[in-house]
């Protein structure tokens, strides 16, 4: 896919010109596409009751305008974005509240991993809380593809700015959106590559060692509007031997989300390559992260790993268990041929366990 690239120095005047366009031309804008083209916008509970279609439009600009002002700035180089899609092997367990970079945030890639039709490409992304404490996110789309596409007359490069509303997505608490992991569900791609460049983040795939502050230019603008300024975070890849292995991914998304993990080495010797994946759980203790390989289709460890559906057939278990019954690595997990219950989780010797 060949698109024209942005580059970091033009990240704050991207977010500038949003928050000009949902303070100036949202409300009407939005107003418009629900009465006159009947395009529907997912909505709180709140405003879905309001009975004009202006209000309702003017809430939600008014919404996503409080959340993009608190915005943090993230800029995704061409090499953090391929990196990303590398990730086949590495399952996301942590949930969506657990791996976003900042509460509030507005992310740029320097050449959109994803293309929608006709040469449109998702250029952005902001995000931040909703109501309940879930997530709300909004993809917007490059205005000057659109232009070039013939989906949009050049005029909307004033009224929008460099970036377009296209879309926007609700994820309730401790929900993970079936869109990121099934390629059949529509908008896969840009689902799995937003919801993983998170998760690379937080886990330290992705780092950002520097960052680029508002020019004169935008920092007078930010003042007369009383918009806090912010820089510009460069996210790239982790580079050798920061880059974490698997098994340091796999633990850094257990600990976001909330499984409690502690440093407690195993008191006996162990196979060095079987360290990696070493963890004291402290209600089970000393554990191995390993593949369960026979599970009926459909049945999944869940339970006995204690994440989300994401999971498979990942499982903590007991180190003496897996050293008796053998072990291998697989796709580059350890894989040990332990027996799994869909009610009573690993069977097990309680000898094995280790505390």
């Amino acid at each position: 896919m060949s698109v024209d690239r942005t580059g970091i120095q033009d990240v704050h005047a991207l977010w500038l010109q949003t928050l000009d366009f949902l303070r100036c031309n949202a409300p009407q804008t939005w107003a418009d596409m629900l009465c006159k083209e009947g395009v529907t916008f997912l909505m709180p509970p709140a405003v879905a009751a309001l009975e004009r279609a202006e209000d309702q439009a003017a809430a939600l600009a008014n919404a996503e305008c409080r959340r993009l002002r608190k915005a943090d700035l993230f800029y995704i180089t061409r090499e953090a974005a391929e990196s990303v899609t590398d990730l086949t092997g590495i399952p996301c367990i942590a949930q969506i509240a657990s791996i976003v970079p900042s509460p509030s945030g507005l992310l740029v890639w320097e050449e959109p991993p994803v293309c929608i039709e006709r040469g449109v490409v998702l250029r952005a992304v902001s995000w931040g809380p909703s109501y309940d404490g879930g997530t709300w996110w909004s993809w917007w789309t490059d205005t000057a593809a659109c232009v070039r596409a013939g989906i949009a007359v050049p005029s909307m490069l004033m009224v929008n700015g460099g970036l377009t509303f296209h879309e926007e997505v609700y994820a309730e608490p401790d929900f993970w959106p079936v869109q990121a992991d099934d390629p059949a569900q529509p908008g896969h791609l840009r689902f799995r590559a937003l919801l993983f460049t998170w998760m690379a983040i937080s886990c330290g795939l992705l780092v950002y060692r520097e960052s680029v502050t508002p020019s004169q230019d935008i920092r007078g603008h930010l003042r007369r509007t009383g918009v806090e300024s912010r820089p510009v975070h460069r996210v790239i890849p982790a580079s050798g031997g920061e880059r974490p292995g698997l098994a340091q991914i796999l633990r850094r998304q257990l600990q976001l989300d909330g499984t409690a993990l502690e440093e407690r080495p195993y008191p006996w010797p162990l196979p060095a390559a079987l360290e990696p994946w070493h963890v004291y759980v402290p209600d089970l203790g000393h554990r191995l992260i390993v593949e369960i390989p026979f599970l009926e289709p459909r049945q999944t460890a869940v339970p006995t790993l204690g994440a989300g559906s994401r999971v498979g057939n990942l499982a903590f278990a007991p180190v003496r268990a897996v050293l008796r019954q053998g072990w291998q690595f697989h796709n580059g997990y350890v894989r040990s041929p332990l027996l799994y219950d869909p009610e009573l989780g690993l069977l097990t010797d309680p000898d094995d366990d280790e505390f």
